[in-house]
């Protein structure tokens, strides 16, 4: 499917760019519009993360920020994360119940090419964190990472149908206050998307996400692999504001531990739901 996108974004005939923003048209997978000079979003993202090789497991986090555009081609953006976790009887994890504040990030987006006056969208994305609450198992720990992500997209049918690439890395280094180590992990991943109109105010979708998990800063040791798909939505709500998420569900994965899913690093099901509104 990615080879595929990768072509279409490439080699299909320009089509007349419309005016609907890209950006949350694909759930997990992200479009490559920024939004325009000025302009200033509140966004409150909401992610589950259910389900592990035994017992009960949810992880719940509400990612809350505030975007402003400097410029047309630069957003910027602060974000907090508060996390609750409910898990018991789940192998290599300890029973917890908990709510708090996981951490803060920071996110900067430009935009190389922009799809209405280029041939298709390109946007980098840098988002450098700090959290206090380990996103898998709800420990308390310290740890810093970012993410790096380029994405591209393209509008294959005017007004009705718009297509997405990904491509991702994610390293974070952490220290267990406990044991007082530190640990270094990394991420690679590509995800393709596909988004289209239903009705003037809502498009449906689906996405495919493959993800790879390393020890090491550097892609050092492969430690799992997981592939997602599932279906995505996005509603208008009123003029400038939206609703828009996701559903993916683990379809294939393996970990160094075995088994036909790697759920030591994911989960079988993430589900996505998200508000934002302009302002």
């Amino acid at each position: 499917m990615a080879i595929r996108l990768v072509l279409a974004l490439t080699a299909i005939p320009a089509a007349r760019a419309s005016d609907v923003d890209s950006e949350h048209l694909f759930g997990f997978t992200e479009g490559a519009d920024i939004g325009r000079a000025g302009e200033r979003e509140a966004e409150s993202e909401n992610i589950g993360h259910f389900g592990k090789a035994a017992g009960r497991y949810a992880a719940l986090t509400q990612n809350d920020s505030v975007k402003m555009l400097p410029t047309d081609n630069l957003r910027l953006s602060a974000n907090v994360v508060l996390a609750h976790f409910g898990i018991s009887g789940v192998p290599d994890l300890a029973d917890r119940e908990l709510t708090a504040l996981q951490g803060t990030s920071f996110e900067a987006r430009y935009m190389v090419l922009n799809r209405r006056s280029g041939p298709f969208g390109l946007t980098a994305i840098v988002e450098p964190r700090w959290s206090q609450i380990d996103a898998n198992s709800g420990e308390k720990l310290t740890a810093y990472g970012a993410l790096f992500t380029l994405v591209a997209d393209r509008e294959l049918i005017d007004d009705r149908l718009l297509a997405t690439l990904n491509v991702l890395y994610d390293v974070q280094t952490t220290r267990f206050p406990v044991a007082d180590i530190w640990l270094h992990d990394s991420k690679i991943g590509v995800a393709a998307a596909l988004s289209a109109r239903v009705t003037a105010t809502a498009f449906v979708g689906g996405e495919l996400r493959y993800l790879r998990a390393y020890d090491g800063l550097g892609l050092d040791l492969y430690s799992g692999q997981a592939l997602f798909a599932g279906p995505t939505f996005y509603v208008q709500l009123a003029h400038g504001m939206a609703l828009s998420g996701a559903w993916n569900i683990q379809v294939s994965g393996r970990s160094t531990a075995g088994g036909p899913l790697d759920l030591s690093h994911f989960e079988r099901h993430q589900v996505k739901l998200r508000f934002n509104a302009n302002f």
